[in-house]
């Protein structure tokens, strides 16, 4: 792991890093990246492809806003952050373990969302808060969503979810 202010983040991303850079990155990283939590396989929605690139690569770097009916698509600062998905993944379970005072650790658990079980995985610290939402699909789970929590208080709400999921567990 690499440390960057004693965290084990790499990021994010420069905001000079371009589209196609972006694009490269989510597909080799996440896209055949070999992802797993608990042995089930992390996937991303394949189609429809746009502008050559995958559905999934717009899930985690976009917002989708209707402007006169027409359907754009806006990067926005989360894009910078793709690099949490596979930092947070691979190094959730060492949490537990780790040490570094200070750190509010990945938090990993299950929510219900209409008929399914959605896994989600929180890092928060003074600077930034992320949130990668995955839903199980027979033995994989796939990327819903991840994005930076900037709406005022949301954060409270997903640590309130996350303490819920503990009494219960």
């Amino acid at each position: 792991m690499n440390y960057i202010n004693n965290r084990c983040f790499q990021g994010p991303l420069p905001v000079t890093t371009s589209d196609d850079e972006l694009y490269e990155y989510f597909l080799r990283e996440i896209y055949s990246g070999n992802l797993k939590i608990d042995g089930s396989a992390i996937k991303v929605f394949t189609t429809p492809v746009v502008d050559n690139r995958m559905q999934g690569f717009f899930h985690l770097t976009t917002r989708t806003q209707k402007n006169l009916g027409m359907t754009i698509r806006m990067k926005e600062p989360r894009a910078y952050f793709i690099n949490y998905i596979p930092t947070m993944i691979k190094n959730y379970k060492n949490c537990s373990m780790c040490s570094e005072e200070g750190c509010n650790k990945i938090k990993i658990w299950t929510a219900p969302h209409k008929d399914k079980k959605r896994v989600k995985l929180l890092y928060y610290d003074d600077n930034n808060s992320y949130l990668i939402v995955l839903e199980r699909d027979k033995n994989d789970l796939y990327i819903v969503t991840s994005f930076l929590i900037d709406e005022p208080h949301y954060l409270e709400k997903v640590l309130e979810e996350y303490e819920i999921y503990k009494k219960h567990s």
